[in-house]
Formats: structure tokens, C-alpha cells, sequence
């Protein structure tokens, strides 16, 4: 394989959020180091018995599912005949910042696995689309209206398990305020502002919060009407994560009954942004959605 230029960065500067991620990073590591792996004519089942390692070790470190220790990507680097002293140790260096602990692993005694994905990367995108038909999107709940959702759930949960759930809440919400937070599109269902959760005070704050947000520059929210929603059916509540870096693939986010679907593939992703597309122009606009707000506000009765 023809070295390239030693010099020549193989990321994207600056790498923003992304460098603070890493669960992201990992993705991105993996993404090159498959891209190097075919240019010099391996396949993955090679990779491992010229290296040593356990049976689809390259291929979990490729997709990210796999954290890369510096002395396995020193040995990736050296049989993909890569050479340059700053690239190599350009490479390495964000290997080492890919192994420290996300914030998010602390709350792992209530993170589910199929949830993992979102949170882990959500952060690190420059741009979050969501739409929500039956709650207030998470990113947008207030503490009180968090604690109401997790109680309707099913299963009665211990009073530790649902603080520490609203907790995890709140610190997604805390991460779209760092100064390169992604920014937020939002579109509701007109049926969620006719849902009272955990009772008219709750659900009044709640609209309130709303109204609030709508005033941050980074906040677009739209609520679809309910004959719009029934046209444009996309039927259960979907994430789309558009990220700066070309090195990081969309990736769409779609809630199920019991769990969920977590995918980067380029047809599905599209599938669902098309669909958030054509809701976005046919919703109400923001200023308009505000209006509707208020109206439910006064519906819902002064304090």
C-alpha cells in the first residue's frame, strides 16, 4: 500500500463535540482503520490470524462495538504499512481519548441497552431531529412531567429507579446546553397537548416549558395537527442524528412498545428523514405552534 502524505491529517478539524465523545470516536477510529484495511487488500477473518486476535476482533473494532487499545492499533497501523511519526501519532492519541468514560455510564443501573445508542451519540451530533405522537420529547420534559411519564409506564418501579431515571433526563437536556450543543427540531403531536400527564399543574408547567424553549435560537419546535399525523403517519416516536463530520453516517433512532431500533443504515436513515421532512412542511410553524400552546395553557386553567 502507498503510504500516504505523513503530514496530511486523516480527520476533519476541528473535531468539536466529537473529540469529547467516545463512543463516537470509537465509530470514526473504526470507519478509518476499515477503510485502510481494505486499501491494503485484507479482509477481516485475515486481519485476525495475522494478528492474533479472537475470531471477528477487527470487525467489532471496525464497527465501533469494540474499544481499540493502543497496542492493537499500533499493530493495525503497522500492517497496513502506515508510516509518518505525526499521522501514527495522531491516530493514537485519539485512540487514548476514546477509552475515557462517557457520562453516560455512570447511569448504566438504569440505561437500557437499546437506548444506549441514542444517548451515547445525541450529544455529538450537530443536529437532532425527533418527533414524538404520544409524550413531550425527552429532551424537552420538564422533571415533574419526566417522573408522570416513567409512572405510567408499565411495572411499578422503586421511588430510587424513577428519581434516578428523571436524573438521566436531565443531564441529556444539560448536554444541549454546552456552547456547541446540537441543535433541536422538534415536531409534537397535537394529541400529546390534550394528554393532562400527571394532572392539569403538571401539564400546564409543561406547556410553559415549551413556550420557553421556543425562545432559545437553537430550538425549533412545530406541533403537527392531528388530520396531518394521520396523513403522515410515520406512527411511533423517531430520532434522526445529522452529524458535522462526514466520518460519521446518520443514524436514525426508532422507538418500538418494548424496545428499539438503532440503525446507520443509508436507507433506512433516509426513509425516516424523509418522513420528518414532509411532517416539517406540513405541521403548524412556530408561531403558530405557539399560539396552540397558549390555548391549551388557558384550557388547562390559571394556577
Amino acid at each position: 500500500m502507498a503510504s500516504a502524505d505523513p503530514h496530511e491529517s486523516w480527520f476533519l478539524r476541528p473535531l468539536g463535540t466529537v473529540e469529547k465523545n467516545s463512543t463516537a470516536l470509537k465509530l470514526i477510529l473504526g470507519g478509518k482503520l476499515r477503510e485502510l484495511r481494505l486499501a491494503a487488500g485484507f479482509d477481516p477473518a485475515d486481519v485476525d490470524a495475522r494478528l492474533g486476535f479472537s475470531r471477528s476482533k477487527t470487525s467489532r473494532i471496525e464497527l465501533g462495538r469494540h474499544g481499540c487499545k493502543r497496542a492493537d492499533a499500533l499493530a493495525l497501523l503497522r500492517l497496513y504499512e502506515v508510516e509518518g511519526e505525526e499521522r501514527v501519532g495522531e491516530f493514537i492519541r485519539l485512540v487514548e481519548q476514546s477509552h475515557r468514560p462517557d457520562w453516560w455510564r455512570s447511569f448504566s443501573d438504569v440505561l437500557s441497552d437499546f437506548f444506549t445508542p441514542l444517548v451515547a451519540l445525541e450529544g455529538a451530533a450537530e443536529r437532532i431531529r425527533t418527533y414524538e405522537p404520544f409524550y413531550v420529547p425527552g429532551l424537552l420534559q420538564t422533571p415533574a412531567y419526566t417522573q408522570a411519564v416513567i409512572k405510567a409506564g408499565p411495572g411499578r418501579r422503586p421511588a430510587r429507579e424513577t428519581a434516578r431515571r428523571v436524573e438521566l433526563r436531565q443531564e441529556r437536556q444539560r448536554q444541549l446546553e454546552l456552547p456547541d450543543a446540537p441543535r433541536l427540531w422538534a415536531i409534537v403531536d397535537e394529541s400529546v397537548l390534550l394528554r393532562t400527564v400527571g394532572g392539569p399543574s403538571v401539564m400546564r408547567d409543561q406547556l410553559e416549558h415549551l413556550l420557553a424553549l421556543m425562545e432559545r435560537p437553537r430550538i425549533t419546535l412545530q406541533i403537527a395537527p392531528l388530520d396531518v399525523s394521520a396523513t403522515i403517519g410515520i406512527g411511533t416516536g423517531v430520532t434522526f442524528l445529522r452529524f458535522a463530520l462526514s466520518d460519521l453516517k446518520d443514524a436514525v433512532y426508532i422507538e418500538h412498545l418494548t424496545d428499539s431500533t438503532f440503525s446507520q443504515k443509508p436507507a433506512v436513515v433516509e426513509e425516516y428523514r424523509t418522513m420528518l421532512d414532509r411532517l416539517g412542511a406540513c405541521a403548524l410553524t412556530p408561531v403558530e405552534s405557539a399560539r396552540v400552546l397558549r390555548r391549551q395553557i388557558d384550557v388547562l386553567g390559571a394556577r
